[in-house]
């Protein structure tokens, strides 16, 4: 599940929060602790250290050894990685991601969450992205009116560099004339 704010109804705390709910009235998860066998996890800080980094998505599971909770993570190489979760750098619930942090990387369905109204966040390049991270299928839940507005909307870059290279080219060709 993707969606394009981190907060309010339909940003990703809440809808972490709905699907554990909805987990554990399902008895799916048991207990009161934070952290469960089957959770998927997202790295949300570097530790180089680790060989994690903001982005990386794992998951909890069992030690197959003693059964004690660890986290499991794809190497760069290909391999299986684990640690414990209590040495792990910062972290979230990963069953849903902002499309910021989706970027680059690939999903067989993605689920694609757009929130109940307007927001300057949503862009035809934010709506794209969101879309083409599904490898097979992709579902998106939205307002109309929102949708809209959103591919309507493109990315306003606030740095000034094509100004800054434009006059840099008028100066070059002054300088020619």
């Amino acid at each position: 599940m993707l969606c394009s704010l981190r907060t309010g109804p339909y940003g990703v705390e809440s809808l972490n929060r709905a699907i554990e709910k909805i987990l554990r009235e399902e008895r799916l998860v048991t207990g009161t602790q934070t952290t469960y066998a089957g959770m998927p996890i997202l790295i949300t800080q570097n530790d180089y250290q680790l060989r994690l980094y903001n982005g990386d998505i794992g998951i909890l599971l069992p030690d197959p050894a003693d059964g004690s909770l660890l986290a499991w993570f794809i190497g760069e190489d290909g391999g299986i990685r684990r640690a414990p979760p209590a040495r792990l750098p910062e972290y979230e619930p990963a069953f849903v991601m902002t499309v910021h942090k989706s970027q680059g990387s690939e999903f067989d369905n993605v689920l694609l969450i757009l929130p109940d109204k307007e927001s300057p966040v949503l862009t035809r390049e934010l709506i794209y992205t969101g879309l083409t991270r599904a490898r097979s299928r992709v579902e998106v839940w939205f307002q109309e009116s929102v949708l809209r507005a959103a591919i309507a909307r493109t990315i306003q870059r606030g740095s000034g560099l094509r100004d800054r290279l434009c006059e840099a080219g008028r100066r070059r060709n002054s300088d020619l004339a």
